[in-house]
């Protein structure tokens, strides 16, 4: 059973060793390379009916401000960024640069700690980290791993804080995953309902073949206070990466999905009680949607190198509000990389509304998260705003290097997402080791802000964090926030 260790997060370290992977493919590297080379050989084209005019604009939702986030500690990559917002505070996550914690008013770096030091853990490097504001309880939650130390070694680490203010104590965990001698623990995916914290994790075989997919809930009274914890231990089979929701009302019921890397459906299943003795999950009808599959990688004006469009995973947690989940992955559409997101009916198992988030008709779009909000929602549809990150580069004219994006759409707004706001743009291509495909992103992250302003209530801002190109062989992350208010 992990007991908790109280520490304040101080110090710095540099990682032991260095990541430059992807996250595991759910499906044999040789399948997803065939998939990833007919979806390149396809070929690019305009998509139909998107053209930033006015039947596809986003609604007005303009950038709000951005400032800089962390960046890449010497030839690490990728980030694997992510981020939260708080009342005060905004916290970042990255691989190799740790976590920092930033001052919401004027994006000032008040602290930034290794993960190292901030776990007391240096046997092998940790990487894969998440991290959530629970704003009914005020508390920051920070979740990672560690690479195996042995065939029956491999750490997970949590953290939660104590209070509000990231920069003081937090509450650490860190155990090994139950799992069979020789498995690999990845890509751990961290939601939270009001009490529990919810987790699910891709699992490999000593030859890294996909074997399962798990799930457990770690109940908020124990970690929150301190305490120790158990948890019981799901095994959902192999419908691919599973995301967990965050979970916006009182719901009893926790709804998880995941998409294939190539499919015409979604699969959906149902937790109650998570986080305690008789909880359950059980799967629920395929949710149906178009056909999809592994998007291409995303290409470069000025050279041949292309960035990793990752596969059509949904790399975030889901919005969860009522009966309505929200996520979003990418997929090849027009022989583009392309997002396209789902909110999806729980009860009936069928798909609400859907659309595609793109910069134009012929860009190359992809990375992307969303979040959504209740404002604005009514009694049969509860998300009333979304808010979207996302990657674009443009190699027809006008040209651009990738960029940091952000959107929005009312409940009441054509179901596509055109334009958006930039939050940085890169002046040179990204090609840090002459590979065909560079490694780019992994996830980014969208976070309703709690808080509320004389001229923005709580549910009309967000902010986002994406991976961010500093030169050709660095990176480094944006953080920006934009609203449906001023």
């Amino acid at each position: 059973m992990p007991k908790a260790k109280l520490v304040n997060p101080t110090g710095h370290a540099k990682p032991k060793v260095q990541k430059d992977q992807g996250p595991l493919p759910t499906i044999s590297r040789q399948k997803l390379a065939e998939l990833k080379a007919a979806a390149a050989k396809h070929g690019a084209k305009s998509r139909p009916n998107v053209h930033g005019g006015n039947s596809a604009r986003m609604a007005k939702q303009p950038s709000q401000g951005s400032f800089e986030g962390l960046s890449q500690p010497c030839c690490l990559r990728p980030p694997d960024t992510t981020g939260a917002v708080g009342k005060g505070q905004y916290v970042e996550t990255v691989n190799g640069a740790g976590f920092g914690v930033f001052s919401k008013s004027d994006g000032s770096l008040l602290k930034n700690v290794s993960f190292a030091s901030f776990f007391g853990y240096s046997a092998q490097s940790i990487f894969d980290p998440r991290v959530l504001y629970d704003k009914k309880w005020n508390r920051w939650v920070i979740s990672a791993e560690a690479f195996p130390e042995s065939s029956t070694v491999q750490k997970v680490f949590y953290a939660v804080s104590t209070t509000s203010d990231a920069t003081k104590d937090f509450f650490l965990y860190t155990f090994d995953p139950p799992e069979n001698p020789g498995d690999f623990y990845d890509f751990p995916q961290l939601g939270l309902d009001q009490d529990a914290l919810i987790v699910t994790a891709n699992i490999f075989d000593s030859s890294l073949n996909y074997v399962r997919t798990r799930a457990f809930g770690i109940a908020k009274a124990d970690v929150y206070n301190g305490g120790n914890f158990g948890f019981t231990y799901f095994d959902l089979g192999t419908p691919g990466t599973v995301a967990p929701p965050v979970v916006e009302d009182n719901n009893s019921s926790d709804f998880l999905v995941a998409a294939a890397s190539a499919d015409n459906k979604l699969s959906l299943f149902k937790a109650t009680g998570l986080g305690r003795s008789n909880d359950s999950i059980v799967q629920l009808p395929d949710v149906s949607v178009p056909a999809y599959t592994v998007p291409p990688a995303a290409r470069q004006p000025g050279t041949a190198s292309l960035l990793d469009s990752s596969d059509s995973r949904f790399s975030q947690n889901s919005t969860q509000i009522g009966n309505q989940l929200l996520n979003i992955h990418t997929i090849a559409e027009s022989g583009l990389p392309t997002p396209r997101y789902y909110q999806i009916n729980t009860d009936t198992s069928a798909v609400t509304t859907s659309g595609i988030v793109v910069e134009s008709g012929n860009s190359d779009d992809f990375n992307a998260s969303v979040a959504g909000s209740p404002v604005g929602g009514t009694a049969t549809n509860n998300i009333g705003r979304m808010f979207f990150t996302w990657s674009s580069t443009q190699v027809n004219s006008p040209t651009h290097q990738v960029r940091v994006k952000s959107g929005g759409r009312l409940a009441s707004g054509p179901a596509d997402v055109v334009g958006g706001n930039t939050h940085s743009t890169a002046s040179t291509f990204y090609d840090p080791t002459g590979d065909p495909v560079e490694r780019w992103g992994d996830y980014s992250a969208v976070t309703i802000n709690p808080s509320a302003t004389n001229t923005c209530a709580v549910g009309n801002r967000a902010y986002v964090v994406n991976e961010r190109q500093i030169s050709t062989t660095s990176w480094g992350s944006r953080i920006g926030k934009l609203g449906f208010c001023s």
